[in-house]
């Protein structure tokens, strides 16, 4: 296949495969600001640094809990979409019901909703004002929640590549899957949301007229971190892939797409590296930042997608796609897809009005303003 993604499949796979990539893309920010955002917060509590300027007090993390539920919800709602999708592309092997088959993987539903009340917890006045511990407790509670979350799904998405295994993993009634690329994937994916979540942080704290310079350089030393962190996992996750992976990579249909992620890294880290230097947060730099953070997630969930189109016989259902496509509703779907992202949208500028002080303009106020706003809501 020479043709860049998706262009080299028949045009319903194509179709599908682009909706698929591309609400991927949506789910990923929502996933890297609940768990990036949490492991923040837990690190500000346990390392609050001086009693005069707390960290778990500062506007970044008053923001991050009081937007968190949002945050964690935009995911769960985001990840609909993309399980639709795929069980339309892969049928069997990646149908949304094999979840429910194994209670390995349903209890990804409870924990997740442990960590969505911790999330609550975590914002309430008793959390906010009490002991530094208890609200780092609380953080670090909801973090583990989310990421046995992730870990669950790579987990399944590994086995579900090798269909070979799955007589002797669901007939011996094993509950975990190991494979070595587990860990890489997983530290790929963990360390990228962290510049992802910094990005979205730096955008609320430029809305609200707050950030000192000391945590707009905490975020940008943070966001170096996981930049680097991740770098250093896809090249140990790199040296794994199986032959065809590492051709689609390589060809015509992924080559574009590791260029782009690579130019939307360099971007993040250059201007991360101006932020560090000059913690003076400038909207043209923020949009830059966010071009190259798009462009590396893009980059980086085609990849991913090449791995696994390299990995099961997709061209076996080709046909099955053409028929979906046939069955109609596009405009429906369409209709709804714009309704609703109105709705969504109106929602977050209602939410952000009734947040403002009295009397005062939204954006851009002072910092006390807008603590004291958080503290009356």
């Amino acid at each position: 296949m020479n043709a860049p993604f998706p262009f080299g499949f028949p045009l319903p796979t194509a179709f599908y495969l682009t909706l698929y990539v591309l609400t991927l893309v949506i789910h990923v920010l929502f996933v890297s600001y609940a768990l990036a955002g949490t492991g923040y917060l837990a690190a500000v509590h346990f390392l609050p640094g001086h009693p005069s300027a707390p960290r778990h007090k500062g506007p970044a993390a008053q923001t991050l809990r009081d937007w968190m539920p949002l945050g964690l919800s935009g995911a769960i709602t985001a990840g609909v979409a993309p399980l639709l999708f795929i069980q339309i592309l892969y049928q069997r092997s990646f149908y949304t019901a094999n979840l429910l088959l194994f209670h390995r993987w349903m209890a990804i539903l409870p924990v997740l909703i442990a960590g969505f009340y911790l999330l609550y917890l975590l914002k309430s006045r008793r959390a906010a004002e009490g002991p530094a511990w208890r609200g780092g407790a609380l953080a670090l509670a909801a973090w583990l929640c989310f990421a046995f979350t992730g870990y669950s799904w790579t987990e399944n998405h590994l086995l579900s590549l090798q269909p070979g295994a799955w007589p002797a993993f669901f007939g011996a009634g094993s509950y975990f899957f190991w494979t070595a690329a587990l860990l890489p994937r997983l530290s790929l994916w963990a360390a990228g949301t962290i510049p992802v979540m910094a990005l979205l942080v730096c955008w609320q704290l430029w809305l609200g007229g707050v950030g000192s310079p000391a945590e707009v350089r905490r975020l940008a030393a943070l966001a170096l971190l996981g930049l680097l962190l991740s770098a250093l996992a896809a090249a140990g996750y790199g040296t794994l892939l199986p032959p065809g992976a590492r051709e689609f990579a390589s060809g015509g249909a992924g080559a574009p797409y590791l260029g782009l992620a690579l130019i939307g890294w360099m971007f993040q880290a250059g201007i991360w590296l101006t932020f560090w230097s000059k913690p003076d947060l400038r909207p043209g730099l923020l949009a830059a930042a966010s071009a190259g953070a798009l462009l590396s997630v893009l980059g980086m969930t085609v990849l991913r997608e090449g791995v696994r189109l390299a990995s099961l016989p997709v061209e076996r259902l080709y046909a099955l796609h053409e028929q979906a496509a046939r069955v109609g509703g596009l405009g429906v779907f369409l209709f709804f897809f714009v309704l609703n992202a109105a709705l969504v949208g109106w929602c977050v500028v209602l939410a952000r009005k009734g947040g403002a002080p009295e009397g005062a303009k939204p954006s851009p106020g002072k910092e006390e303003d807008f603590r004291e706003a958080l503290e009356r809501r």
